[in-house]
């Protein structure tokens, strides 16, 4: 059941690419190893940047959540300094079989423009507190780590 959805998943991203970004499998061997990337949203401290993240799909997707991992270091309240993320959209609570990659690539897009500050949301408590306390620090924080590692293709 998985690799037929990872199979249908790869040709409706190719026939349909994301505006937004970008998935692929690593190879043609491992349809359970992806890689990904999303563009920096405009109007935000990401704005120009190219994210690259690491997408892990267990033998039981669609019923059981992949791992997304941003590769590229982000500073964002719901990303961790290793690169975990922390979305609805990916918490084994809340995970959905009908959510597709392609859709958790448009939700972290999003999430750049709006950060999810919710309880068990946050996973770097200096940016979500920055975010709250000082906006103008944190989007320089943020920027700082968008042109230092986003713009230059460094991945981790």
């Amino acid at each position: 059941m998985a690799l037929r959805r990872l199979k249908k998943e790869w040709t409706n991203i190719q026939n349909d690419p994301l505006e937004t970004g970008s998935a692929a499998p690593v190879s043609d061997e491992d349809m359970y190893h992806w890689t990904g990337t999303i563009v920096g949203p405009s109007n935000t401290p990401y704005c120009d940047g190219i994210f690259h993240v690491d997408i892990r799909l267990p033998d039981t997707y669609p019923l059981h959540t992949p791992q997304f991992t941003f590769t590229t270091p982000i500073f964002h309240p719901n990303v961790s300094s290793q690169g975990d993320i922390q979305l609805g959209d990916v918490d084994r609570k809340q995970w959905c079989p009908a959510v597709t990659i392609r859709l958790i690539l448009i939700s972290l897009q999003a999430h750049l423009s709006d950060p999810n500050l919710g309880k068990g949301c946050v996973l770097n408590e200096e940016a979500a507190s920055m975010y709250l306390e000082d906006l103008e620090g944190f989007e320089r924080k943020a920027r700082e780590f968008t042109v230092a590692h986003a713009m230059s293709g460094e991945t981790t």
